[in-house]
């Protein structure tokens, strides 16, 4: 299961992760020092708005595309990512007017200009083009063409921002510019990309678009309680602190974002090989399959640790003075982040189960909870506070979502790990 290629894989996706990624921490010393806490506070609120729009916009079927992918013998696979399109069309035209009649109350909640409410719901739907494309080259192991364009979006990203926010002077929005115009056009790549490698055929099918809705819709509150979890800390900060308070906070989870990107990239290698093996529920494998998942848990709690306890020293390079503070609670949410990185691989089984429906059970659960305790902490703590909801909620969905996932497809982890203690991390 975890030969070479797979090896190379992991190699591929973390190196992917590490530029991605760590283009935008590369900006963190200029712009930190041209923007102000509050135009920090903007972007966050900007891409905050995004993240939820994409649980509406295309109804997250990018995944199920990604899972009917190991069907595709099975299936008239053009077809199905055809209908997947036509459900994205259909979402985005009622997304977008949705926002303009609630501009208002969403102006108020959002500190964002009305325009930028409305452009965010035209990028989300392009990005649900590119992430189309990136769960088809994922489930293909083609981590080749998924870096080509996860590396070129972040890097017209980081380019369009500098020269927008640094050369024009225009601020957070020369920022969101950025963002936007960036998913905009790998979005457009996109499209062609499907046409060009006849992934995509306009011939839609009802019973296709049954099934993805099938996977999506109950995604949606689990979309959505991941976004309780992951984000209403920066919508509650807004709101009873102030967007400076969010730019920090802002800058704290872009420090610990190590942990993600090593998580995120082992994610995307494994999980092709990890469903295979599942399909096949050997004993064999699903002793390796334990193995490797100790190992992995293990690895990132060590990075989320050494990344907290750096963070005071590395982040005066990084960083201007006015977000210094986000130094106290790097290690919360670099933990936080290692649990949802273990929570990435054991929630396999149970899209490949198509389950969904409990596991947005779980995921609006810990979300709500992570709503009270940050609610309740930040009046207490201030952002501490909120770092340490936002670690706790993350924990209990790792266990949660274990414990499902065990019932669903059984692991012998006591047997893997006496198997480690002999010192076997193969066989």
């Amino acid at each position: 299961m975890f030969n070479l290629q797979v090896i190379r894989s992991v190699f591929v996706f973390t190196a992917t992760n590490a530029l991605a990624s760590g283009l935008p921490l590369l900006l963190l010393p200029i712009l930190t020092r041209v923007l102000s806490p509050e135009d920090y506070g903007l972007v966050a609120m900007y891409s905050l708005f995004l993240t939820a729009l994409g649980a509406l916009t295309g109804l997250s079927v990018h995944g199920a595309v990604g899972m009917r992918y190991f069907d595709r013998d099975e299936i008239d696979f053009p077809k199905y990512v055809g209908s997947c399109l036509a459900i994205l069309v259909a979402t985005t035209s009622i997304v977008f007017v949705s926002v303009t009649l609630l501009q208002v109350p969403l102006i108020a909640l959002t500190n964002l200009p009305g325009k930028w409410l409305l452009i965010a719901v035209l990028t989300s739907g392009m990005q649900f083009l590119l992430l189309t494309m990136l769960s088809i080259f994922q489930s293909a192991k083609q981590a080749g063409m998924f870096s080509l364009l996860r590396i070129g979006q972040a890097v017209i990203d980081a380019l369009l921002s500098l020269v927008l926010v640094v050369s024009f002077g225009l601020a957070w929005e020369g920022r969101l510019i950025g963002i936007s115009v960036a998913i905009a056009i790998l979005g457009t790549i996109s499209l062609g990309m499907l046409f060009y490698g006849r992934w995509i055929d306009l011939n839609i099918r009802v019973d296709y678009v049954r099934n993805a809705l099938k996977f999506g819709v109950p995604l949606v509150p689990h979309v959505v309680g991941g976004m309780l979890i992951a984000m209403v800390d920066r919508l509650l900060i807004t709101n009873y602190l102030d967007l400076a308070s969010t730019g920090i906070y802002m800058v704290a989870i872009q420090i610990g974002l190590g942990v993600n990107l090593l998580s995120d990239a082992c994610s995307r290698a494994v999980s092709p090989w990890l469903i295979e093996a599942i399909k096949e529920n050997r004993h064999q494998k699903n002793v390796l399959i334990a193995k490797f998942c100790m190992i992995y848990f293990a690895a990132l709690l060590i990075l989320a640790l050494m990344v907290g306890l750096l963070a005071p020293w590395i982040l005066p390079f990084l960083v201007g003075q006015a977000f210094m503070n986000a130094s106290s609670f790097v290690m919360l949410i670099a933990l936080g982040q290692a649990f949802g990185g273990m929570y990435l691989i054991v929630a396999n089984v149970i899209f490949y189960r198509e389950k969904t429906a409990y596991l947005a059970g779980i995921t609006i659960s810990c979300g709500i909870l992570n709503l009270a305790l940050a609610y309740f902490l930040l009046r207490v703590e201030g952002l501490q506070g909120v770092a340490q909801a936002y670690a706790t909620a993350q924990l209990l969905m790792f266990l949660s979502v274990c414990v499902f996932s065990q019932k669903l497809h059984p692991l012998p982890w006591f047997e893997a790990l006496r198997s480690l203690f002999r010192g076997k991390l193969v066989a």
